[in-house]
């Protein structure tokens, strides 16, 4: 029997930068829709996750920059809806809203399935790759950024001390 997975046959829509300020799954104009056909129909939907997705109980972390980006959560149902199914978070908007928004971040990728890298709960993580598991095959992604001030960076993990969040 072959597998699906070994066939070689695996799709991918890739997206740049997605900065998604409100919920967007009920506009019908076709061009929008043939797009979102794209995403539904491949293996494996990719986007850049630029900002943060909370609740907005976090105040804005000091940083240089014009401004900060962040969504509701229900953003990223859209997201998974229209497709994207694996998300880079590792930009210079990952850390806009501090430590709790970016782990809110990540609860929320986690609780809708959506495979991610480029940010974590402490370095092992953020360095890690995220894996997403398709029907026809495993897709691993590594994310990183070079855009970033130092206290976004996410720390070391060892014995007598707890990593700290960050990309």
């Amino acid at each position: 029997m072959l597998y699906e997975a070994e066939t070689g046959n695996i799709t991918m829509a890739l997206a740049g930068d997605v900065l998604v300020h409100r919920r967007f799954a009920c506009y019908r104009e076709p061009r929008f829709q043939g797009l979102l056909d794209i995403f539904r129909s491949a293996d494996v939907g990719y986007a850049n996750l630029e900002g943060v997705s909370h609740r907005y109980g976090h105040r804005p972390a000091m940083r240089k920059g014009l401004f900060y980006t962040a969504f509701p959560p229900e953003c990223l149902e859209d997201l998974k809806e229209a497709g994207v199914s694996l998300v880079s978070c590792a930009n210079n908007h990952s850390f806009d809203y501090g430590e709790g928004a970016l782990l809110e971040t990540i609860g929320h990728l986690d609780r809708l399935g959506i495979a991610h890298a480029g940010t974590g709960r402490h370095l092992r993580e953020a360095r890690a790759a995220g894996y997403l598991e398709t029907a026809r095959g495993r897709v691993a992604l590594v994310a990183a950024t070079a855009t970033f001030t130092e206290h976004h960076r996410a720390g070391d993990q060892g014995p007598d001390v707890v990593g700290r969040p960050g990309a």
